[in-house]
């Protein structure tokens, strides 16, 4: 079966996981991303320098022991409507859930999703803008099964929670979904 995607890391066309650029890099121990020696402290170091300047006791935060492997979908401008971008990701999501579940057996996992919002002021010109990180609670494979449906349901009552109520917040784009998985 040849696999039809993008790298995982990158996300250019790739027929494997990785691309063949980031086969080459470094994979940091902390974020576990594929990343080239110039965003490394030093030669040696198995720490980006991103996750060198991040809280250290962040790790895991949502995860039982560690997060083992993530995956990030990232939006475009025209993404505005989180039901059609979690549709339009969905095949891959459920092989990305799936490929972590057998590899795992059982993993604890959630999901985390930026969405930028705009409102305008009192005058026309007069624009805000700002960015929210929604979380779905961590759940584990033995006891549920991946529901896209659910977790869209979850994610549009959040979004609502945070931009009804008269606030006028209106969504501008999804910056990204991402799907985290640990022990």
């Amino acid at each position: 079966m040849v696999r039809m995607g993008h790298c995982h890391n990158c996300r250019v066309p790739s027929l494997e996981i990785l691309c063949i650029t980031c086969k080459k890099y470094r994979r940091c121990e902390r974020c576990y991303r594929h990343l080239p020696d110039h965003l490394y402290p030093t030669s040696d170091s198995n720490v980006c320098n991103a996750c060198q300047n991040r809280d250290k006791s962040n790790v895991g935060q949502y995860c039982l022991d560690r997060v083992i492997g993530d995956r990030t979908w990232r939006g475009s401008v025209d993404d505005i409507d989180v039901i059609s971008f979690i549709q339009q990701h969905q095949n891959d999501i459920i092989i990305t859930f799936e490929t972590a579940r057998d590899e795992n057996e059982a993993i604890k996992y959630y999901f985390e999703m930026e969405v930028e919002f705009y409102r305008t002021g009192l005058e026309e010109t007069d624009v805000q803008h700002t960015t929210a990180r929604f979380y779905i609670l961590p759940m584990t494979s033995d006891v549920d099964e991946l529901n896209l449906s659910d977790i869209t349901t979850q994610f549009m009552e959040k979004i609502d929670g945070f931009s009804g109520q008269n606030s006028g917040w209106i969504i501008s784009q999804i910056k990204y979904l991402q799907l985290c998985w640990g022990c």
